[in-house]
C-alpha cells in the first residue's frame, strides 16, 4: 500500500507547484536563448573563411547537459548559411564525431573541461587535415587549420563560464569577474553573427553593440567597459575585414569614459562615451571617416534611456561583481543580525517571565495568621489542659474568655520573650492549677514557629533577589540585542581615504574596515603585520589616520589581537571629549590596619567612568568586609553592563540575605559619560558630594535615602548634572563631614571655594588635613575624599 507521501490528489496531480511552473518557463525560455546563440556563433566567421565558434560552443553545451543535442542541427545550419553546402561538409561530420564521442563514449562525470576543450579541437583539427589529403594544400593550410582547432579549444573554455548562467536551476544574482567577461565575449559573437542587417542605414549590430558597452560601463564602472569595448572591438575587428584594428581601441576608450562618467547618470555615461568616440576618431585621421556613425550612438542612447531603473539595478548585480558581492554579503550579514537579535531578544523575554513568575510566588509573612494562632493555642491546649481537672470548666464553660487569655499570652510572650508566673493576669493566676506548663509550652512553640516565619520570609526575599536578578539579566539582554540590531554602514570612500594615507606615510595595511553604527559611533578596524609588541600602532598608525579624519582616534582596547602569529588586529574609535582622572586621600580611625570606606574608580566601557565610595557599619574589619563587598559586587556588575538602579537594589539585596544579623552600608555611585560631559549621582544613605566648577562656585548634591542592607524595598534617587572642562567632582564619607558639627558643612564648601589648585591630588590632601585638625589629628572615625578632575581633550 502506498504511504502518504507518495499518493497526489487530483489537484497535486493536475496543478504543478508554482515553484516548477516558475523553474520549466524559465528553463525553456533559457533553452530557446541557447540554441539561437549557437545558430548565431556558426556564422561568425574568422579571416572570411574559418568558422570554429559554433563547434565550441555546441561542445560545450552537450558536455553541460545532453538534451540540448539539437543546437548541434542549428550550430551546423548556421554554417550553412554563409559557407554554403559544400563548405560545410567538414563542420557537419566535426558535429556529429562530437556528439558521438560525447554521447556514448565518454562519461561527462569524470571528463574535465581542458580534456573536452582538447579533444574538440582535435577532432576538427583531425577532420580537416582529412579532406585537405584529398586536395592540393600550402602549409598556411595547415597553419589556418591549426589555429582554427586553437579557437576551438578557446571557445570551449569561455562557453564553460558563460553556459551554466543559463543552465542552473537558481536565478543567479552574482556573477563572478570570469563569467562577466566570458558572458561579453558570448553576446559580441552573437551581434558579429548577425552581420551587416541595416534599418534606414543604422546598423542593427553596431547599435546593440553600443548599448551592451554603455550598459556595462554604466553598471560595472570604467573598468569593465572598458574590458567590454575591447571585447567587441577586438571580435568586430576578426570578424568584419572592411573593419579596422583602431575599432578596438575607439571602443575600449569609449567604454572607458563611459564608466568614468557614471556617476552624472545615464545621460552621463552617453556622453562619456560619445566623448571617447570623438576624441579618438579625431586623433587618429581627423575628421575624413568616422567609424561609429553618431546617429547609431543616439539610437543606442535612446535605448539606453528608456531602461527602466529597476532593471538596471538588477543588471548592475551581473554587470559590477563588487557591488553584488556587497548585495549579497549585506543580505547575509542582515539575516544574520536578524537571527541574533531575535534570539537574544527571546532569552530577554524568557528571563523576564522567569523573573515574573518569581516575584509572583513571593509569600508574604508578616506574623502568625488567624489559623496558626489557632493552631499553636490548641497544641497548647492538648499539651497542658488536655489531663487537667479543670479543663471542662476553662474550655466547655468558658471557651471564649479562655481562649482570649491564651491569645494575650502569646502577645505577652512576643511582646516580652518570656515571662514569669506573676506576669500573667490576676484571673488567670487563680483560675489555672498548671500556667508554668502552659507558659513553658506556649514559648516553646513560639519560638519554633518565629523561626519558621523568618524564613519563610528569608525564602521570600531569596526568591525576589533572583526575580531581581533575572529581571536585570533580561535588561541586559535587551539592550545587547538592541545594540546588535543597530544599522552599521561599511564607509567605502573614507577606507579608500586612509588606504591612500597609510601609504603615503609608508605605513603597510592587510585589510581595512570603516564602520559607522545608526548611533554616529565610528569604528576603524586594521589587521597588519605583528609588531611583536612593539606598540607600533600607537605610535606609528593612529596618528597617520587621526591626521586623515581630522579627529583624535584612540584604541578601544589594550594590546593587539593576534591571529595564528600572521598579524595582528586592533580597532581605533574616537576618543572621548572628556577626560576623567581620580585622586584619593583616606585615614582609618585610630591606625586601624582595615578601614571601613572602600573606594573604587574605574572605566566601565561605552564611554563611562565610574567614581565609588562605600562606608560600612562601624570601623574596622568587619566594616571593611562590608564596604569591601558593596564595591565589588558594584564593580563587576556595573562592568557587566547591568543597569544602575538595578545594581544597587541587587547589592542590598544581598547584604540582608547575607547574614542574620545587621549588615549595611553606603554607596555613593557617580557615573560620567566622558562622550557627552553628564554625570548621574546615586546616593543611598551617603554624605553630600560635591561639584567645583571651573569659575569657583560649589554645587551640592544630596540625599535622605536609607543605606542598603537595611529595609528591603530601597528608594534610589538619581541626581544628574553637566560637567565642563575642568570641574572637580569631590565625594566624602561621612567621617569627614562630621568633625566639625557646630560649622555643619560650611568649613568644607569654604575650602573648596579658596582653595585655587588644577591638582586634584592636592585638593584631596588638603580636605583630609583640614578634617583632621577639627579633630587634633586623632580620627574619631575612617576618612576618605576622592576628588575626580574633568577635562576637555585637545582634538
Amino acid at each position: 500500500m502506498p504511504s502518504r507521501s507518495t499518493v497526489l490528489t487530483f489537484k497535486e496531480r493536475q496543478e504543478p507547484k508554482k515553484e516548477n511552473r516558475q523553474f520549466i518557463f524559465i528553463k525553456n525560455k533559457n533553452l530557446l536563448l541557447l540554441h539561437s546563440v549557437a545558430f548565431l556563433m556558426s556564422r561568425v566567421a574568422l579571416l572570411q573563411n574559418l568558422n570554429p565558434f559554433g563547434i565550441g560552443f555546441y561542445a560545450t553545451l552537450l558536455f553541460k547537459d545532453k538534451s540540448l543535442a539539437l543546437a548541434g542541427p542549428l550550430a551546423l545550419l548556421g554554417i550553412v548559411s554563409v559557407r554554403g553546402i559544400n563548405h560545410s561538409i567538414p563542420y557537419a561530420i566535426s558535429i556529429g564525431i562530437i556528439y558521438l564521442l560525447l554521447y556514448h563514449v565518454f562519461d561527462m562525470r569524470k571528463t574535465k573541461v581542458m580534456k573536452l576543450a582538447f579533444l574538440s579541437a582535435l577532432t576538427h583539427i583531425t577532420v580537416m587535415t582529412i579532406f585537405a589529403l584529398f586536395k592540393t594544400f600550402y602549409i598556411y593550410d595547415l597553419l589556418m587549420t591549426c589555429f582554427e582547432g586553437t579557437v576551438i579549444f578557446v571557445t570551449v573554455v569561455i562557453s564553460n563560464y558563460a553556459i551554466p548562467i543559463s543552465l542552473q536551476k537558481t536565478n543567479r544574482k552574482i556573477l563572478s569577474t570570469e563569467e562577466i567577461i566570458c558572458s561579453a565575449i558570448i553576446t559580441a559573437l552573437c551581434l558579429a553573427g548577425i552581420n551587416e542587417v541595416s534599418i534606414v542605414g543604422i546598423s542593427i549590430k553596431n547599435v546593440a553593440g553600443i548599448l551592451i558597452t554603455m550598459l556595462f560601463a554604466y553598471n560595472g564602472g570604467a573598468a569593465v567597459g572598458a574590458s567590454v569595448g575591447i571585447i567587441l572591438g577586438l571580435i568586430s575587428s576578426m570578424t568584419f575585414g572592411k573593419i579596422p584594428p583602431v575599432i578596438i581601441g575607439i571602443y575600449g576608450f569609449s567604454g572607458l569614459l563611459s564608466g568614468t562618467f557614471k556617476e552624472l547618470g545615464k545621460i552621463g555615461s552617453a556622453i562619456g562615451f560619445i566623448l571617447g568616440n570623438v576624441i579618438l576618431t579625431f586623433y587618429i585621421n581627423g575628421y575624413y571617416e568616422v567609424f561609429i556613425q553618431l546617429r547609431e550612438i543616439f539610437v543606442a542612447f535612446v535605448l539606453f534611456l528608456f531602461i527602466p531603473m529597476g532593471w538596471m539595478e538588477y543588471i548592475s548585480r551581473f554587470c559590477n561583481p563588487v557591488a553584488g558581492k556587497l548585495y549579497s554579503d549585506r543580505t547575509y550579514s542582515e539575516r544574520i543580525k536578524d537571527l541574533l537579535h531575535d534570539r537574544i531578544h527571546s532569552f530577554a523575554m524568557t528571563y523576564n517571565e522567569l523573573s515574573a513568575t518569581f516575584e509572583e510566588i513571593i509569600d508574604e509573612e508578616e506574623g502568625f495568621n488567624q489559623e496558626e494562632l489557632s493552631r499553636l493555642i490548641e497544641e497548647v491546649a492538648n499539651h497542658s489542659c488536655s489531663t487537667c481537672g479543670m479543663k471542662r470548666n476553662c474550655w466547655d464553660r468558658n471557651f471564649n474568655s479562655t481562649f482570649q487569655r491564651m491569645r494575650d499570652l502569646l502577645v505577652m510572650i512576643e511582646t516580652q520573650g518570656f515571662i514569669e508566673f506573676s506576669s500573667l493576669p490576676k484571673e488567670m493566676q487563680k483560675q489555672c492549677i498548671r500556667p508554668n506548663s502552659i507558659i513553658q509550652k506556649m514559648v516553646h512553640l513560639y519560638e519554633l514557629n518565629h523561626l519558621n516565619i523568618t524564613w519563610k520570609k528569608r525564602m521570600g526575599e531569596g526568591r525576589k533577589l533572583v526575580g531581581e536578578q533575572l529581571k536585570g539579566v533580561s535588561q541586559t539582554l535587551s539592550a545587547l540585542a538592541n545594540r546588535i540590531n543597530e544599522n552599521i554602514t561599511f564607509d567605502t570612500e573614507l577606507e579608500d581615504t586612509l588606504y591612500v594615507a597609510l601609504d603615503q606615510a609608508g605605513l603597510a595595511v592587510k585589510k581595512l574596515m570603516v564602520t559607522n553604527s545608526e548611533s554616529g559611533t565610528l569604528e576603524i578596524i586594521l589587521e597588519k603585520k605583528p609588531c611583536f609588541n612593539r606598540e607600533s600602532c600607537t605610535e606609528r598608525y593612529i596618528p597617520v589616520i587621526s591626521k586623515a579624519l581630522g579627529t583624535n582616534l584612540v584604541r578601544k582596547s589594550k594590546g593587539c589581537q593576534v591571529e595564528d602569529k600572521a598579524g595582528c588586529r586592533f580597532t581605533l574609535v574616537e576618543a572621548n571629549v572628556f577626560e576623567a582622572t581620580t585622586k584619593v586621600a583616606e585615614i582609618s580611625k585610630g591606625g586601624n590596619r582595615f578601614s571601613g570606606d572602600s573606594y573604587s574608580y574605574i572605566n566601565i566601557g561605552d564611554n563611562q567612568y565610574m567614581m565609588a565610595i562605600s562606608d560600612g557599619m562601624g570601623t574596622g574589619e568587619k566594616a571593611y568586609r562590608q564596604s569591601s563587598a558593596t564595591i565589588t559586587m558594584l564593580e563587576k556588575m556595573m562592568e557587566a553592563g547591568f543597569d544602575k538602579e538595578m545594581t544597587i537594589k541587587t547589592i542590598n539585596s544581598m547584604l540582608i540575605l547575607k547574614s542574620s544579623k545587621e549588615m549595611f552600608s553606603t554607596v555613593d555611585l557617580a557615573l560620567v559619560d566622558l562622550h557627552k560631559g553628564n554625570i548621574d549621582f546615586i546616593k543611598i544613605g551617603t554624605a553630600p558630594s560635591f561639584i567645583k566648577r571651573k569659575d569657583g562656585s560649589i554645587e551640592r548634591i544630596i540625599s535622605s535615602t536609607l543605606p542598603v542592607g537595611i529595609v528591603q524595598d530601597i528608594d534610589i534617587e538619581l541626581s544628574s548634572k553637566k560637567v565642563d572642562d575642568g570641574d572637580f567632582v569631590v565625594m566624602v564619607s561621612d567621617g569627614i563631614l562630621e568633625v566639625n558639627k557646630g560649622e555643619g558643612e560650611e568649613w568644607f564648601i569654604n575650602l573648596l571655594s579658596n582653595c585655587d589648585t588644577r591638582n586634584p591630588q592636592f585638593l584631596a590632601d588638603e580636605i583630609l588635613k583640614k578634617a583632621l585638625q577639627f579633630t587634633g589629628n586623632e580620627p574619631h572615625d575612617d576618612m576618605t575624599v576622592m576628588v575626580t578632575k574633568i577635562w576637555k581633550t585637545a582634538n
